[in-house]
């Protein structure tokens, strides 16, 4: 494994700091923040900042392999607090700031935070959480307006106490493929969510990739003629998802690496989306297909100028290759797809359009990966063509799970050999592109047969009137398991009732895959901070509907 990949010298003794030289980084700006008004940020003044709070925090009591928690909606402080907590080095638990108190105090219990950095929306929530764990934080650094009761996030970039530059945190001790930097959390689709350990090496594999990437696409772009390179493209990002989740970590990276500019959204509304577009002249946009859904019908897409954007991404979920086709003609720019989890640190595949794009195909396996598809019940390897379970390979893989009994990496998480097994089921054509089907744990068994929810929300979206859909299997006597449709309608168009929604399934799928377990019009499906639908709460809550039926029993007769 070591012999396959080649990682720069620096990553020896050193913390996971983005490799850049004062001047030799060819930033345009660090980033704009989001607070009063818009403000751009020189880069270098940006690295003084990480290097003053990164001085500050230590002399306050913060040491090396200390974890803190950053809860905060998006701005230009959480990658100035982030990357100055790692430098010390410490952890870093970045927790979402749209947590309650108990999902909060089940973060800090997993990743065994003793300090914080907090914006001040959520700080209320914090010191709730405070109460109920005591003495468990020693100190709150707030991000925002000054507080009485704790000292401000930004007095610790007021003082410079390092004379050298950069910084001199090279330590013989200090391992970075064993130091954890960042603890991201899972999506918690099917369960609590598990904090993911992302050591130094991880992040530094993670630039490392991105850089090579970079070239690699500018060379063939080059070669066929096309016209604008990744940092024409990403000059200008425009960036709503939260910056506590992987998505956003790639992304931020990908900025970095190409010097380009990175507009910061504290969460999405369209209003401010369409506005930001316009105003700050985006080139880039990630999104998710759920965001997707609503570009595609959206009217308001008519009262802005969006001509300056090149380009949309789409991860987190799968996109449908009619949506992503529809989206591209009506936003007039190009659409690439990622496919990557919280547990790889980095992306796992991604398309270009002209460079690595084919229909249905999340892309080509990205650099210092290596992927493979095995057999779910045997783990036996399959060849291109065959559908299996997606494995991962690298040294961008996490360490494991913190503080989970039997969930850390080795042995429970990776297989032998250091494969990842992601619960993708996926497989890889002749050519190396990658396609996923489902998650494994989604599938619906229904008599026998292995039915994929994902093909059946496919077909119906093409139903007029539906804006969105999930299936789930539910449990049936007769079959084992019978797919069971939510569906969202679209507003101020006639709702398709659900005989018509059985009978187009019906008509085009064979029996197994009909919805025998019934269909649902909704006014929204559950989805988590990053857009993930939540089937798990689907079958909750139509467990539950089940359980209080049966106890209910027959109505009374009056």
């Amino acid at each position: 494994m070591e012999e396959c990949y080649s990682l720069p010298s620096c990553a020896r003794h050193k913390p996971c700091f983005f490799p850049f030289e004062r001047d030799g980084q060819p930033w345009r700006k660090a980033g704009i923040g989001r607070r009063r008004h818009w403000t751009a940020l020189h880069p270098t003044a940006t690295y003084v900042r990480w290097c003053r709070a990164c001085a500050n925090l230590a002399a306050a009591g913060v040491s090396a392999g200390d974890a803190v928690l950053l809860v905060s909606p998006n701005g230009i402080e959480f990658p100035i607090a982030q990357l100055a907590i790692q430098l010390l080095p410490a952890t870093c638990v970045a927790a979402s700031p749209f947590l309650s108190p108990d999902e909060l105090v089940h973060v800090m219990r997993v990743g065994m935070a003793r300090w914080a950095v907090v914006d001040e929306s959520v700080l209320g929530v914090i010191e709730k959480v405070t109460t109920m764990l005591p003495n468990t934080l020693r100190e709150i650094w707030v991000i925002g307006s000054s507080s009485k009761s704790h000292p401000s996030f930004y007095s610790l970039m007021k003082t410079e106490r390092w004379a050298a530059w950069p910084p001199q945190v090279e330590n013989s001790s200090f391992n970075p493929a064993r130091e954890v930097a960042l603890m991201q959390f899972s999506s918690g689709t099917t369960g609590l969510t598990k904090g993911v350990m992302l050591s130094h090496r991880n992040l530094l594999t993670l630039y490392m990739q991105v850089k090579c990437f970079v070239e690699d696409v500018d060379n063939k772009k080059k070669a066929s003629g096309e016209p604008d390179s990744e940092a024409d493209i990403l000059s200008r990002v425009l960036l709503f998802i939260p910056l506590h989740h992987n998505y956003a970590t790639v992304t931020f990276n990908f900025v970095v690496t190409v010097g380009g500019c990175c507009v910061m959204m504290k969460t999405f509304s369209p209003h401010s989306f369409f506005n930001a577009l316009q105003k700050y002249k985006i080139t880039y946009a990630p999104i998710v297909p759920h965001i997707a859904n609503f570009l595609l019908h959206t009217p308001l897409l008519k009262e802005y100028d969006i001509t300056s954007l090149k380009s949309l991404i789409s991860a987190s979920a799968p996109l449908p290759p009619s949506t992503k086709q529809a989206l591209t003609t009506r936003m007039g720019c190009a659409m690439r797809q990622g496919y990557g989890l919280t547990e790889t640190c980095a992306g796992v595949a991604t398309t270009i359009p002209h460079v690595y794009s084919k229909m249905g195909s999340v892309g080509r396996v990205m650099p210092y990966l290596e992927v493979k598809i095995v057999a779910p019940e045997s783990s036996k390897g399959l060849p291109p063509g065959e559908e299996g379970e997606v494995w991962v390979r690298s040294p961008a893989i996490m360490l494991g799970y913190a503080n989970v009994p039997g969930a850390t990496a080795s042995p429970s998480a990776l297989k032998e050999g250091g494969w990842l097994p992601t619960g993708d089921l996926g497989h890889c054509d002749h050519e190396g592109f990658l396609f996923i089907t489902d998650r494994i744990k989604d599938m619906i068994k229904v008599k026998g047969f292995q039915v994929s929810p994902r093909e059946l929300e496919d077909v119906l979206r093409r139903v007029e009137g539906v804006r969105e859909v999930a299936v789930i299997g539910v449990p049936s006597p007769r079959l084992g398991e019978a797919p069971r449709a939510y569906v969202v309608p679209l507003p101020g168009e006639a709702t398709p009732s659900s005989q018509v929604l059985k009978d187009y399934v019906a008509a085009r799928l064979p029996p197994h895959k009909h919805l025998a377990g019934g269909v649902q019009v909704v006014d929204a499906i559950p989805k988590n901070s990053i857009g993930k639908v939540l089937k798990r709460r689907l079958r909750d809550e139509y467990l539950r509907a089940e359980a209080a039926k049966k106890t209910a029993g027959p109505p009374s007769k009056l």
